[in-house]
């Protein structure tokens, strides 16, 4: 593993140019399939999608099924829908819990242009994935493109239909389905408590336990699109709405509620254009449930945060730890990618570590995705061209290699070098072998 500390404006960064364990491909690589847009890890398995592969069609879409065998993610299974068709987009969103696994294809037209639907697959006895059952809205309609995000966990799954326009054009909508035992069962509609046109409610969505995050990026405030993210809990049989979150600065064009993440009593909200650093450098919007009400805690940037980085486009907690991906930064080639480390300290975030694949290149757009296991992390490189041009590729790291016990908590500090022999940057590796 090679290593890097960089030392920028006087705020010291660590990068790591991680040796991976393994980068994955899928058995059958075409140039513009998008391998690797949207991965899941569980347990001993892998799922990654490849939303414009073309089985079905041109972008028709499938997932990708790996299993680890000696330490090794073997290809099991190559799925895609027996109804799927040209520009579905099967695979465009993707979660996992125990045995389940649900994707989106809100391209599906089967009730009118992009209306949409998602698909559940169960694991066999076998060890194999079959799809068990096809989720549609009860209302669906023509645009609504159902599906577009989704997420399952524990007896619910929930997809979206960001471009609903109940309350509105384009005001969006999230269904909610309860596994009965036997099938999975819609079980409830939400929406924002004052809906707002072109909102895109739904655009972003994160389940956990009793709780779920909904982001509405483009939700406006005095006529300007600045963005929010709703929590619903649970009470009684009813998903209710307890919070709307904006940030303090409310900023247009932003994007607040791009991405989201929630998790026992904290909340995570994306902003990936957010300008603090630069035009759309981004930042993580952190939340705490205290007392039982949600309180804002803190922002997150990267601590080498540039313009158009997209820092927060993928957001992965993990214990005491948070991967944020930052998928076009350019620290091995314009928009090459990263992913940053920030770790729990005394109830507050502090930046960590920063790691990239040594052999990413030029628009690998490495950290748009991000999946944790219990003892590793994968990362998708939707655009990564080592089997042509967006061909895609996943990679695959051990967590105790990318949080080694040396590193220290980095807090903002002045570092003084004599004789000054660098400029802005000073970088120092170590041999292959540390």
């Amino acid at each position: 593993m090679k290593w890097i500390l960089g030392i920028l404006l006087g705020f010291p960064i660590l990068i790591y140019s991680q040796n991976y364990i393994q980068k994955i491909y899928p058995s059958d690589p075409n140039p513009g399939t998008f391998f690797g847009r949207f991965v899941s890890l569980q347990e001993d398995f892998a799922f990654i999608s490849a939303y414009q592969d073309f089985e079905n069609g041109s972008a028709s879409g499938s997932l990708y099924i790996y299993k680890k065998t000696n330490g090794i993610y073997v290809q099991q299974q190559k799925l895609y829908p027996e109804d799927g068709g040209v520009e579905e987009y099967f695979g465009y969103s993707l979660a996992s819990y125990g045995d389940w696994i649900i994707t989106g294809a809100h391209h599906d037209s089967d009730y009118g242009a992009s209306s949409g639907k998602a698909y559940i697959l169960r694991k066999n006895q076998s060890n194999q994935y079959d799809f068990y059952q096809i989720l549609t809205a009860p209302d669906a309609a023509e645009a609504d493109e159902f599906g577009k995000t989704v997420d399952i966990y524990g007896n619910f799954a929930v997809s979206c239909s960001y471009l609903d326009d109940d309350n509105g054009t384009n005001s969006g909508s999230v269904y909610i389905y309860k596994f009965d035992g036997n099938k999975w069962q819609f079980f409830q509609k939400i929406q924002a408590n004052t809906p707002v046109d072109h909102s895109q409610f739904g655009l972003a969505m994160s389940l956990y336990k009793d709780k779920l995050i909904v982001g509405a990026p483009f939700t406006k405030y005095n006529n300007e699109p600045v963005g929010q993210a709703y929590i619903f809990e649970i009470t009684g049989n009813t998903w209710q709405q307890t919070k709307a979150i904006s940030p303090d600065e409310l900023n247009k064009n932003d994007e607040f509620g791009i991405t989201v993440k929630i998790i026992e009593n904290e909340a995570f909200v994306g902003s990936i254009k957010d300008d603090d650093l630069g035009t759309n450098s981004g930042a993580v919007y952190c939340y705490k449930k205290e007392k039982s009400k949600w309180q804002f805690q803190q922002k997150l940037l990267a601590p080498d945060g540039e313009s158009y980085d997209g820092f927060g486009i993928a957001i992965e907690p993990d214990k005491n730890y948070i991967y944020i991906g930052s998928y076009f930064d350019n620290d091995n080639g314009e928009n090459s990618g990263s992913v940053y480390i920030f770790k729990k300290s005394e109830e507050n975030w502090f930046y960590y570590s920063k790691f990239l694949p040594y052999d990413s290149d030029e628009s690998d757009a490495f950290g748009a995705t991000i999946s944790c296991s219990e003892n590793e992390v994968l990362v998708g490189a939707y655009s990564d061209d080592d089997n042509g041009f967006f061909s895609g590729a996943a990679y695959l790291f051990k967590k105790e290699k990318l949080l080694l016990s040396n590193h220290s908590v980095y807090k903002k500090s002045k570092i003084n070098a004599f004789p000054t022999v660098f400029k802005d940057i000073l970088y120092i590796t170590n041999p292959d072998n540390y």
